[in-house]
């Protein structure tokens, strides 16, 4: 009998650690749910921002060149004061595109690492 009861207790204490690892594995998973919305909300808000940013960047870059047109049309024309902002807007441009890995990528890519590994 002593026996029979052993084996009663040990299929009681498999169904009990059976039961534990499928509740454990269910908070494991909603705790893996709510991780990868936080980081997905933070991303999505970092790309908005970012949007908003671009947006405000190019109406300031726009009137930059509008501005910085009517300075040179004092000294070389109308229409020749509008390709000189565009050619500095171009140059401006051109320094960016050269330096986008250390300027804009490698900063963006530290975010975003940072926000995935937290």
């Amino acid at each position: 009998m002593s026996s029979n009861s052993n084996k009663n207790t040990l299929l009681d204490q498999f169904k009990d650690l059976l039961a534990r690892s499928k509740d454990w594995a269910t908070l494991e998973l909603e705790y893996a749910k709510l991780t990868a919305a936080e980081k997905l909300t933070l991303l999505a808000g970092l790309a908005c921002t970012g949007a908003v940013c671009l947006l405000f960047g190019i109406t300031a870059l726009i009137m930059f060149g509008i501005s910085l047109a009517f300075l040179f049309k004092e000294v070389l024309g109308f229409a020749l004061s509008f390709l000189a902002a565009g050619g500095c807007i171009l140059v401006l441009l051109a320094i960016i595109y050269a330096l986008k890995e250390k300027i804009i990528i490698n900063p963006i890519a530290k975010i975003v690492t940072k926000i995935l590994l937290k």
